[in-house]
């Protein structure tokens, strides 16, 4: 009868253990929706040793929007918004991702008019073509209208 009483405290345990997993927020200034655009130029980091930007730029791809990665030299004219990203690294017999950040800038500004952030541990067992996509998804879903 006692292992009964329990259940209920160690269910109540589990659901925060796992909400307390992954953190992703999403900022859009009003009036913008990330979900029309149709073309992004990814904005690659000179210390990308992991090949973010082209993970990046398939995962845009794949979500049906032209796509390409390199650094803002070869920025296309005909892109609508730049990504950039910034990514934060840990190492715990073996390195493994901790944060990561997309924001969405009109070409040649500074400011990022949307992004998305992902926060918490990332196992190193995890594949990140399989982490990217959730946090791309969230950066372009449609903006509600008020």
């Amino acid at each position: 009868m006692k292992r009964l009483r329990l259940l209920p405290l160690l269910a109540v345990a589990l659901a925060f253990t796992l909400a307390a997993c992954t953190s992703l927020d999403r900022t859009v200034t009003p009036g913008r929706d990330p979900s029309a655009l149709r073309e992004v130029f990814v904005a690659t980091n000179l210390n990308d040793n992991h090949g973010l930007g082209r993970r990046l730029a398939v995962a845009f791809r794949a979500r049906g929007l032209r796509a390409e990665s390199g650094p803002l030299t070869l920025l296309p004219k005909t892109a609508e918004a730049v990504v950039h990203y910034q990514d934060r690294w840990a190492w715990d017999f073996g390195e493994h991702m901790v944060y990561l950040r997309l924001s969405l800038h009109d070409p040649g500004e500074l400011h990022p008019y949307a992004s998305a952030t992902r926060q918490r541990h990332i196992a190193k067992s995890t594949n990140l073509d399989e982490v990217l996509p959730a946090v791309v998804a969230e950066l372009l879903a449609p903006t509600p209208r008020p």
